[in-house]
C-alpha cells in the first residue's frame, strides 16, 4: 500500500523502516488520499499520524499556510513535527511549531512561508488575530487527540478555528475516543467525514493488570513501586507535588529516574522526555503524558495514585503495550479506589489480578470476584 504513495514518501518510508501499514493506516488511506473528510479512531500507538500525514504529503501542493495541524499539547506537537521530519526526508516541504511558553517572534517568521503548521489551538488562535496567519490558505486541517482537546477545555478554540478556516478543505480528526462533544464537533465542521474506527474504543490488548489494596501509606506505595519496576517504567501520580517528592525519594534508591509535569519549564520537559527515551528507567509523571506522548517500548505501567476517572486509568496503563507488544500495568490503590479499576475493567472487558497487602494483619476480606 505504502508503494502506491509518491516515490519521494515510499523511499522515505523505507529508510525509515515502514516495512507494512498498521490496521489504522490501511482502513484509512484509500479515503483519505481521495480528500474524504475522516474520523480517524483507534487507540494511541496505532499509527493515526502516519495515517493522516502520508495522505496529506502525497497530496499538498507547497503553498505557504496549506496544512494545519493542531494538538493539545507541546509535547505531541513536537512529536508530530518528529514524525513528519521522517516522511519529508526527500520532499523538503517547509514547517514550523507553534505554541505557547516561547516568544512570538520566531513563530511569526516560520510562518511567512512554512507549508505545514503544528500549532496548539490556543497559540495558533493569537496568531490569527495577531494578523500574522491567514487560515483561508488552509487546504487540510487536522484536530488530533481531538477528544482531549475537548477535555482541556479547548473547543470554544477549535470552533472559532474551523470557523475561520477555508471552506475547500480536508478535515481530519484523530482520536482514541470519540464522545458525545466530538460527534457534535463532526456534525457542525465535517457534516460528510467518514469515520473509520479499529478496534475496540477502550482496547487493552495485551496488558496484564495487577491492582495492589493496600493502606495507602506512602511507604508501604514506596515498596511496593520500587518492586514492582521492571525495564523502562512511568509512574504515575495524581498532582505534581506528588511527582516531585516521589522523583527525589525514588532517586536515591533506583538509577535512571527523571520526572515530568506542567509545571516544569518546556525546555526542560522536551530534555527530559529525550532523556528518558535514550536511557531512562524511571518517568514519574502526571496525566501530562497519559496520552499522545509515543514512548513504544515502555515495559512498566504503575499508578502510584489511582486516578479520579477510569478513562484516565484506560489511557495511562495505554501506555504500554505498543504496537502489539505486551506490557504490565500495576495499580496501588485503597479500598475507596478499587470503583474506579473496576469502571475501567468493565470498559476494556478485562479483568485485572487483586492482591491484598496485609490482608490478615488487617482483617479485610477479599474484593469479591477477583483473584487474588
Amino acid at each position: 500500500m505504502f508503494q502506491s504513495l509518491r516515490s519521494e514518501l515510499s523511499n522515505a518510508l523505507l529508510d525509515a523502516g515502514f516495512k507494512e501499514p498498521t490496521e489504522i493506516q490501511r482502513a484509512s488511506l484509500p479515503y483519505l488520499v481521495r480528500g474524504s473528510d475522516a474520523v480517524l479512531r483507534a487507540r494511541t500507538g496505532s499509527g493515526k499520524t502516519a495515517a493522516y500525514l502520508l495522505p496529506i504529503m502525497n497530496s499538498v501542493k507547497g503553498e505557504r499556510g496549506e496544512v494545519l495541524i493542531l494538538a493539545p499539547t507541546r509535547e505531541l506537537i513536537r512529536q508530530i513535527a518528529d514524525q513528519f521530519d521522517l516522511f519529508n526526508k526527500y520532499l523538503n516541504y517547509s514547517k514550523v511549531l507553534v505554541y505557547g511558553g516561547v516568544g512570538y517572534q520566531g513563530q511569526e517568521r516560520g510562518l511567512r512561508d512554512a507549508v505545514f503548521i503544528f500549532a496548539t489551538p490556543g497559540r495558533m488562535l493569537d496568531m490569527v488575530r495577531r494578523g500574522s496567519a491567514d487560515l483561508g490558505r488552509v487546504r487540510f486541517l487536522v484536530i488530533d487527540e481531538v477528544d482531549r482537546m475537548l477535555d482541556m477545555g479547548f473547543i470554544d478554540d477549535i470552533r472559532t478555528l474551523l470557523s475561520l478556516s477555508s471552506n475547500r478543505k480536508q478535515t481530519i480528526m484523530a482520536s482514541a475516543t470519540v464522545p458525545p462533544e466530538v460527534k457534535s464537533l463532526i456534525s457542525s465542521f465535517a457534516p460528510t467525514a467518514r469515520f473509520i474506527g479499529v478496534g475496540d474504543e477502550y482496547d487493552v490488548p495485551n496488558i496484564e493488570q495487577v491492582v495492589y489494596i493496600a493502606s495507602g501509606d506512602w511507604r508501604e506505595k514506596m515498596e511496593l513501586a520500587i518492586k514492582e519496576i521492571s525495564g523502562k517504567t512511568i509512574i504515575f501520580t495524581n498532582t505534581r507535588k506528588r511527582a516531585d517528592v516521589l522523583h527525589r525519594q525514588l532517586r536515591r534508591r533506583v538509577n535512571g529516574v527523571f520526572y515530568t509535569h506542567g509545571g516544569v519549564d518546556q525546555y526542560v520537559r522536551e530534555k527530559v522526555m529525550r532523556e528518558f527515551r535514550e536511557r531512562g528507567t524511571v518517568l514519574v509523571a502526571t496525566d501530562l503524558v497519559s496520552r499522545g506522548i509515543d514512548i513504544l517500548d515502555i515495559n512498566t505501567i504503575i499508578n502510584f495514585d489511582v486516578p479520579q476517572d477510569p478513562e484516565t486509568y484506560i489511557h495511562r496503563i495505554g501506555r504500554t503495550a505498543r504496537l502489539d507488544k505486551g506490557g504490565r500495568a500495576v495499580t496501588l490503590a485503597t479500598d475507596d479506589d478499587i470503583g474506579i479499576v473496576m469502571k475501567a475493567a468493565q470498559l476494556t472487558g478485562t479483568r485485572p489480578i487483586i492482591r491484598r497487602i496485609g490482608m490478615e494483619e488487617r482483617g479485610v476480606r477479599a474484593a469479591r470476584g477477583f483473584e487474588r
